[in-house]
């Protein structure tokens, strides 16, 4: 099971400061410290997909459950796990989406056609009813829309991306 995910937008400073950490502890704490920031809140820098993550990185990959950085074709299999792996672990992911690359991930984004989404996220989820698939949709089409204003004005500000989740836990 997946935990929830959570994108942050780094400004040049903090990105600085994630490249200067020497190991998996410190990393973690420094995002830790980052989600529960008033200034990234309250910026809008902060994007908690919850458990959908995994979904929806499913979706925009053609459906592969794998949950492989690699699945998928580039720039939209950089919207979730894609980019360079800061720590991969069995119970943690850290990656990240460097600036320059932002734009191209946006325009992607922009380009995902509600009624392909849900064709591939019916598929994905053909075991619940539809009732319960209705419902979820929502939930996760809610959160790509948060994404996709959220890459925008990420590249709008020349910031990296930075995605983590928690593997093998309750969704928080």
């Amino acid at each position: 099971m997946t935990g929830s995910g959570f994108h942050v937008a780094l400004g040049r400073e903090n990105a600085k400061t994630l490249f200067g950490l020497k190991d998996d502890d410190s990393l973690r704490k420094f995002v830790q410290d980052l989600k529960i920031s008033k200034e990234i809140k309250d910026s809008g820098r902060l994007v908690n997909c919850g458990p959908h993550w995994a979904t929806i990185h499913c979706c925009l990959n053609d459906g592969d459950q794998s949950l492989d950085p690699a699945a998928g074709e580039f720039p939209l299999n950089n919207a979730i796990l894609g980019g360079k792996a800061l720590h991969r672990g069995d119970d943690y992911l850290a990656m990240l989406v460097r600036p320059d690359v932002v734009p191209f991930v946006t325009e992607a984004l922009a380009g995902v056609k509600q009624s392909d989404f849900r064709e591939k996220f019916n598929v994905l989820r053909s075991e619940a009813t539809e009732e319960e698939r209705k419902k979820e949709f929502v939930e996760v089409w809610k959160v790509m829309q948060e994404l996709r204003v959220f890459f925008e004005d990420s590249g709008v500000n020349r910031e990296a991306v930075l995605f983590t989740a928690e593997l093998n836990a309750p969704a928080a």
